[in-house]
């Protein structure tokens, strides 16, 4: 049947244009952009694989930079503590010479003298040696205690969170301040207190005429026997300058002096009292005496610490041993803790070396395994050239060849007006 209103061959042809026209402009869309998924309809699961790759490469590339920049934090805590091990190798020497009988006090105390700026020196190193800009060689804190003799770090080593690995540097400081010293044995000195904002005294029991002195204020038992919370009660709610008297509501103790830079107050239910500094940091000069009391915590602002340790420690495992060669025997016995000490250089540098053999590898590692997975990406988003190509070069003709033979489907039409001639 022949009709003149619809032409089926025309529009058969026209929507084969269309349809071509779509795939040729896909394929000069991949050979531009290099990229076989251009938009979410183009592949919507192969997108969403694909950009999870992608981060996943990220995160690698960026954990292989950490590895690598961690191994030039080791390389720099490594060679610190080199120059400390010679150091300690000096110090050892000074001691054997100091050990000999053959020299005076007068010959030991000028050797001590660079034993002790040998140390002074250590403990410079280790608290300046930096890597972008923070201490690697001191320790967690700025006031150490045996706590805080490691500076530990992780080290992210993979794209996701728990993929970590830790780090501990060991401090070599040899100016510290020791918690373990805060409760000494009953009757202890306590002088050389460092800076503090608060601390506390648990006091104990006092029997007749046995005396505790605090921050200028001295409070002694009386001829009755006072129980700990009747001498704590002479310290108790004290403004910075009082004497204590009114507070010895029991007249079982005897106050002199006065309190100096610090205010108290009581720990309900306790023998305890706390002291808080008039000036944040200001320094408490002793807690001494024959009684039981001690002080049993240091509030922020500094630790307290027994001034024997205040410096010249060397610290071997949690152990603070106070070292000179100012007399023979002491120099026999420095001489036995700069072994442990070498030792504990030398060991330390075994592990900071494994540490970096550890992450040389884990950076080859992630290296390999992003490239794979970029590799893998790839295949799922990147563009096949010669595919594309190919298909380009398809649908160009077909282009050629549907645009004629639209052009012949409606030449096929003007047939019909010969009929009405």
């Amino acid at each position: 049947m022949t009709v003149i209103n619809t032409n089926t061959s025309s529009l058969i042809a026209k929507n084969a244009i269309g349809q071509n026209e779509r795939a040729m402009s896909q394929a000069m869309t991949r050979l531009s952009t290099g990229s076989r998924i251009n938009s979410a309809r183009d592949d919507a699961a192969g997108l969403a694989i694909s950009e999870r790759m992608s981060s996943q490469v990220s995160g690698l590339k960026m954990a292989a930079r950490n590895a690598n920049d961690a191994i030039t934090l080791l390389q720099t805590a490594d060679g610190a503590t080199k120059e400390i091990g010679s150091m300690l190798g000096r110090m050892r020497e000074l001691a054997v010479q100091a050990a000999s009988g053959t020299y005076t006090s007068t010959d030991r105390t000028a050797l001590d003298l660079e034993f002790g700026a040998l140390m002074d020196e250590i403990d410079r190193v280790a608290a300046n040696t930096e890597w972008n800009g923070s201490a690697i060689l001191a320790g967690n804190g700025s006031v150490e205690s045996a706590a805080e003799l490691v500076n530990s770090k992780d080290i992210q080593l993979g794209a996701d969170a728990t993929q970590t690995m830790n780090l501990s540097l060991k401090s070599w400081r040899t100016k510290v301040a020791v918690d373990s010293n805060m409760t000494t044995a009953a009757g202890a000195n306590r002088n050389g207190l460092d800076p503090v904002d608060t601390f506390i005294v648990d006091f104990g029991a006092m029997t007749n005429g046995q005396t505790i002195i605090i921050a200028g204020l001295t409070v002694t038992a009386g001829s009755s026997n006072a129980t700990a919370a009747e001498v704590a009660g002479a310290f108790v709610s004290l403004a910075d300058g009082a004497d204590g008297t009114a507070n010895d509501s029991s007249n079982k103790t005897a106050a002199s002096g006065a309190l100096t830079g610090f205010t108290t107050s009581a720990l309900a239910n306790t023998d305890q009292v706390t002291f808080t500094a008039v000036t944040a940091g200001t320094a408490m000069s002793a807690v001494t005496g024959t009684s039981s009391g001690h002080v049993t915590s240091a509030g922020t602002g500094g630790t307290a610490n027994n001034s024997a340790f205040s410096s010249g420690v060397l610290f071997f495992g949690t152990t603070p041993t106070r070292i000179d060669i100012t007399s023979q025997a002491n120099a026999a016995q420095a001489i036995t803790e700069l072994d442990s000490a070498i030792n504990g250089a030398g060991a330390e540098r075994a592990k900071l070396g494994s540490y970096m053999s550890r992450l040389q590898h884990a950076s080859d590692n992630l290296t390999n395994v992003a490239t794979n997975t970029a590799a893998s990406r790839s295949q799922i988003a990147d563009a096949d050239y010669a595919a594309e190509t190919t298909e380009l070069a398809r649908t160009q003709i077909i282009s050629q060849a549907s645009t004629a033979m639209l052009a012949q489907a409606n030449q096929v039409k003007q047939t019909v007006l010969a009929l009405l001639k």
